[in-house]
């Protein structure tokens, strides 16, 4: 008797419990206004807009286990409403401090251009985000919402740390499509990152330690071989 209730239990028990796939390919798609960095100053928040991203990450759709993956945000991406303010950005995230007259002076020339070659070139040109694991925190319905824990490593300015973040994930169009949207801070002094000060009519505008990545992409299956 008790052999024949235990049948009917473990095949509800793995019924209730999402089949794992074979981990699928996704690419990155942003939506036409991009996703962006909110930049905390003096005077208030400014947000430059991210409007490219290449990678691939290998996720299972039906777990949301996250197996690994590279994204890649190029610096000449980042677009600012303001070419000065933009310019100073990409001279503190892709300088090289030890050959660079940055941060002494500011090396942006009168067209808000950083110098195509020389030690005032770009020598950190991207940010990178290596993924190696994540999945689920919470219980969900294959196919419904979820918040998923990431963990990683990620490179800006040349320097590595590792990073661990939460996200929401829910189904878009076209299907098998995934939303992918969340906030993730970032200290830039953990990357050595100086951002120099301006003074505009006697104020002195500074950048606070802390920004913001918001993100809301689309993660698309890409065409298997």
């Amino acid at each position: 008797m008790r052999r024949t209730l235990l049948v009917p239990a473990l095949l509800g028990a793995l019924l209730a419990t999402p089949a794992r796939a074979d981990p699928h390919a996704y690419g990155v798609r942003l939506p036409p206004e991009g996703f962006w960095v909110e930049v905390p100053y003096t005077l208030g928040t400014h947000r430059e807009q991210v409007t490219a991203v290449d990678g691939t990450l290998h996720l299972d759709p039906q777990t949301l286990d996250l197996e690994g993956g590279r994204l890649v945000v190029p610096l000449d991406a980042f677009r600012s409403d303001d070419p000065k303010r933009g310019c100073h950005l990409r001279e503190a995230m892709g300088l090289d401090y030890a050959r660079s007259r940055f941060p002494r002076e500011h090396v942006c020339d009168q067209m808000n251009r950083l110098p195509a070659s020389g030690p005032d070139a770009i020598a950190f040109p991207d940010v990178v985000l290596d993924l190696k694991s994540g999945g689920p925190t919470t219980p969900f319905t294959p196919g419904g919402p979820a918040k998923v824990a990431v963990e990683g490593t990620i490179t800006v300015h040349g320097v590595s740390r590792p990073i661990r973040f939460e996200l929401d994930v829910e189904p878009a169009s076209p299907a098998g499509t995934i939303r992918v949207r969340g906030r993730i801070p970032l200290r830039l002094a953990d990357f050595g990152i100086e951002v120099k000060p301006a003074e505009v009519l006697f104020v002195k505008i500074a950048v606070k330690d802390v920004v913001t990545v918001v993100v809301d992409v689309l993660l698309e299956p890409l065409p298997t071989s």
